[in-house]
């Protein structure tokens, strides 16, 4: 009985921890805003540049993508695994912004960087 209410009380007031396995990986986004518009950079280590979809909405910046796992070589047993390979989407809110923005996107070095001149004030 005393252990039954332990794990009743832990249900209510802690929540549970989840693994790195259950939550969608997100890449990390540093946005500034600059004069001409917006500078975006995401970290993107292990994503190939042609698995990106950028999509620009009123006010939105969609950004797609997939990271894949590169296996080193066959006949490997997993001992530990905690980079996420899977689909990831980072929409992100940029007012002033239209889909006829200019957008220029460069990747290099893990870090895809994302220029879009909008007509608002800075």
């Amino acid at each position: 009985m005393a252990t039954d209410e332990v794990h009743f009380s832990h249900v209510l007031f802690l929540p549970a921890a989840r693994s790195p396995r259950e939550q969608a990986w997100q890449p990390r986004a540093d946005v500034y805003r600059v004069p001409e518009g917006w500078l975006i950079k995401f970290e993107l280590a292990g994503v190939r540049p042609e698995d990106v979809r950028l999509t620009m909405r009123p006010d939105t910046l969609v950004m797609q993508g997939t990271r894949r796992d590169a296996r080193l070589s066959e006949g490997q047993d997993c001992y530990l695994m905690e980079i996420a390979y899977s689909r990831f989407e980072r929409i992100l809110e940029l007012p002033g912004v239209t889909e006829a923005a200019d957008i220029v996107a460069s990747y290099r070095e893990g870090m895809l960087l994302v220029r879009i001149k909008s007509e608002g004030p800075p």
